[in-house]
C-alpha cells in the first residue's frame, strides 16, 4: 500500500498499519460450523456503516441482504443465529474494541 492510500484510510477514520495486510493466521473451522462460517464470509459485503466526526462506525449486518444470501446458499435456519454471534464478535474488532 502506498502512503497516499494509507492517508486516505486515516482521513476516513480507519487507520491501520500496512504490515497488517500481510499478516495471516491459520485456523480450523469445525465441520459443524462450516455452513455458518461460509455464510458469514458470503455476507462480507453487507455491513451497515455510519459516518461520524470520529470516523466510520460499523453498525451491523444488513439482515435483509443477508437473508438473500442465506436463501441462495440454502442454509438451515440455525445459520442465521450463528451469523449473529459472529457479527457481534466482529463488531467488537471492527470498531476497535478489545478481543475477548
Amino acid at each position: 500500500m502506498d502512503e497516499a492510500l494509507a492517508a486516505d484510510f486515516e482521513a476516513l477514520g480507519a487507520p491501520f498499519e500496512p504490515e497488517e495486510i500481510t499478516k495471516t493466521q491459520a485456523f480450523e473451522v469445525l465441520a459443524v460450523n462450516s455452513q455458518s462460517f461460509e455464510a458469514f464470509l458470503e455476507c462480507r459485503t453487507q455491513w451497515r456503516t455510519a459516518s461520524t466526526l470520529a470516523g466510520i462506525t460499523f453498525v451491523g449486518l444488513d439482515y435483509s441482504a443477508c437473508k438473500l444470501v442465506l436463501d441462495d446458499l440454502q442454509s438451515p435456519r440455525h445459520v442465521f443465529s450463528d451469523l449473529r454471534v459472529m457479527e457481534r464478535e466482529a463488531l467488537n474488532h471492527l470498531n476497535g474494541g478489545e478481543a475477548r
